[in-house]
């Protein structure tokens, strides 16, 4: 599977440079951890090949760069990116080994449009902006996500798009894939923003019934994004998460589009379309809770009292701590006291009252206590990510990827989690966490090699001490000594094929002998007749020759090899009393690895108080955060208690008058609840 998975990608990554088998080799063997999810692996391996083999080729720098972005290096995939589009000058006078799908400026395309969708949703929408401003030219299969992208970048403003852009979506009223509804979706709330409902109302009715087709994407789109085509099944047949979501996602499109039409009838009192608009409404959409209120709105507005009385109820059970509940608080004692009675009306308009006033009290011990705990993640509840299984880091290597969310069972934290900004926040309190973990396993393994040193340093003491110990002269001289006559026996047996050279001590003693009793006999020649002894001596001295002459060539070879053994030995121990030497003459041999070693140390420190020090503040202005939107809670709540006892006021003077016999007074409605705004469709629910 991985084979022709990696065949597939190659096929789609040829760029101009012609690849040589080495290069390619590695290439694979980074395309291999890539497909197994060892996203670090691959990184790393890209990063060898560069530094070890000198391998930089085109694709390889737009793999490392998919690789940066996937696991979050936004600021080294820019720089990479900027190093790739320098290179394409020169792509020109390179051939292709085989026909790519995708052309160098197609890749770079989509590199950085990926890019800034990474930067925005990171909240960094001035650097998306300057990410999308390199791009000059869009080809046609991603103009919808170029418009999307910009749209995100610049909302509320107008995008800066060509003209050319511009004209692929002037007159789009039929999106025909999720990006192009995005698109017209953002055209529309725009519209809306401007009250040009005449514009907004076509989009949105041909929004809410649309389906799309995903289109379809390379491997370099999977790359930057690994789900941007999933496998639909698992292997029980069931709809994987990431397909749900991508279901999910199309659905709430279609909803959205409902509910800014249901707005737009509202916004131009046409409460009867706005009422059947809504009737269909799905329960479990994201937006239930804007259609809801709009919906129990519009039933008020037909005289449908009980169905916008049991609406307006179920939105005050469902949803306690949403702005449209506590307003429908105070739409439900209008009604009851208008429709029913003045007690009735009075009643409800205590309930509310009380209400309030807790969730005052509420919010200001939530306020209390984000202002006093010590860690802000302490709120949250970190959970895997979904599709959290597809980026696992598998390497034993440090984690590069951030798989977790945060999640909470404080409601106030809930509800202030959507601003994205604080949300953002959120993760980046998460992702310094990640960093801050790495940097103490690098500070770990720094200790390490730290002990390693110190073992190393002692070591090299003890062993210059026993070192110490050594002659290393004498033995030299010793050994050149035995080397010198071993070499004397070779040259001069070799010279004379005397196998007496190389007599051992039992048979010198018998040379000794014969050549002792040769001149004993030389002395008593004179004297008797030594014949017979003479005969017998030449005997023995004729066998000692010839034992000496047939085992002449195999000790001819034993003191060939023993000098080639003694020269072996010689330079071994000459080389070890050269080591010895400069190891006595500079015992720190070790100090570049100790500087070296708390060079890193020092860095490692600095890096982690970096890290604590930009954590306080992204901690500090998380309880910022919330700190505003609890007094904003706070306002919204006291408006709403100040209204409500305008209105108790009024019931209680009205319930007076009518006592005392005089003429009602006509209560002072409160300010008609404004139809819901989202700008979800304008962040995009990617």
């Amino acid at each position: 599977m991985c084979s022709v998975a990696l065949h597939a990608a190659d096929n789609t990554s040829n760029l101009s440079a012609t690849p040589t088998d080495l290069e390619d080799k590695f290439y694979r063997q980074a395309l291999y951890f890539y497909f197994a999810g060892d996203y670090g692996a691959a990184l790393r391996q890209i990063s060898l090949n560069r530094q070890r083999k000198g391998i930089d080729s085109d694709r390889s720098q737009l793999f490392e760069a998919g690789l940066q972005v996937a696991i979050g290096l936004h600021e080294q995939a820019t720089q990479t990116l900027i190093r790739f589009e320098q290179n394409q000058a020169s792509t020109t006078t390179h051939t292709s080994k085989t026909t790519s799908s995708a052309s160098p400026d197609e890749l770079l395309l989509i590199a950085l449009l990926n890019l800034g969708e990474q930067q925005i949703e990171q909240g960094d929408t001035e650097t998306a902006k300057r990410t999308l401003a390199r791009i000059s030219t869009v080809l046609p299969a991603y103009v919808e996500q170029y418009h999307v992208l910009s749209q995100l970048a610049y909302w509320p403003d107008t995008p800066p798009l060509s003209a050319q852009v511009q004209q692929s979506t002037t007159n789009t009223l039929a999106p025909a894939n999720s990006a192009a509804a995005y698109i017209a979706l953002n055209q529309a709330l725009l519209h809306m923003q401007q009250q040009e409902y005449a514009k907004a109302q076509p989009l949105l009715m041909e929004l809410k019934t649309q389906q799309w087709q995903p289109p379809e994407v390379n491997f370099w789109q999977r790359l930057f994004n690994p789900f941007a085509q999933p496998d639909i099944f698992d292997d029980n047949d069931e709809l994987r998460p990431e397909v749900k979501d991508a279901l999910l996602q199309q659905q709430a499109i279609n909803d959205y589009a409902k509910l800014l039409l249901a707005q737009l009838y509202v916004a131009n009192q046409q409460y009867d379309l706005a009422y059947t608009e809504l009737a269909d409404f799905p329960e479990q959409s994201p937006y239930a809770e804007s259609a809801l209120f709009l919906f129990a709105y519009s039933a008020q507005q037909q005289q449908q009292y009980d169905m916008s009385f049991n609406l307006l109820s179920l939105l005050q059970q469902q949803y306690p701590y949403s702005n449209l509940a506590w307003q429908a608080a105070l739409l439900t004692a209008k009604q009851v006291s208008e429709q029913q009675s003045l007690a009735q009306g009075l009643t409800l308009y205590q309930q509310a009252e009380q209400w309030y006033l807790q969730k005052i009290a509420d919010i200001d011990e939530f306020a209390h206590t984000v202002s006093t705990i010590n860690n802000v993640t302490d709120l949250a509840i970190q959970a895997p990510k979904p599709h959290s299984q597809a980026l696992t880091q598998q390497s034993d290597a440090l984690a590069l990827m951030n798989t977790t969310t945060f999640n909470t069972d404080s409601p106030w934290l809930k509800k202030a989690l959507n601003d994205p900004q604080l949300a953002t926040d959120y993760l980046t309190l998460t992702s310094l966490d990640l960093l801050y973990d790495n940097v103490q396993k690098q500070h770990i393994n720094n200790q390490w090699l730290k002990d390693t040193l110190v073992l190393n340093t002692q070591r090299q003491a003890k062993v210059i001490e026993q070192q110490k110990q050594l002659a290393y002269q004498d033995i030299i001289k010793s050994l050149n000594t035995q080397a010198q006559r071993i070499a004397e026996q070779i040259e001069q047996a070799q010279a004379q094929q005397d196998g007496k050279i190389f007599a051992n001590q039992r048979q010198q003693q018998w040379l000794n002998r014969i050549n002792d009793s040769q001149k004993t006999l030389g002395k008593l020649a004179g004297q008797r007749n030594t014949d017979d002894e003479q005969l017998r001596l030449d005997r023995i001295k004729g066998v000692l020759h010839w034992q000496l002459q047939s085992t002449f060539p195999q000790r001819l070879w034993q003191h060939k090899q023993s000098l080639k053994q003694l020269s072996e030995q010689l330079t071994q121990l000459e080389l070890q009393a050269g080591r010895f030497s400069d190891l006595s003459t500079n015992p720190r041999l070790l100090s570049d690895f100790e500087q070296r070693q708390q060079q890193s140390q020092n860095d490692i420190n600095i890096i982690g108080d970096n890290i604590s020090q930009l954590r306080d503040k992204t901690d500090r202005e998380i309880r910022g955060k919330i700190s505003i939107f609890a007094q904003q809670q706070q306002y919204t709540l006291q408006q709403l208690l100040l209204t409500t006892r305008h209105q108790m006021a009024n019931v209680l003077e009205q319930m007076s008058n009518a006592d005392n016999g005089s003429s009602p007074i006509a209560p002072t409605a409160p300010t008609a609840p404004t139809a819901p705004t989202d700008d979800t469709a304008a962040k995009g629910v990617r």
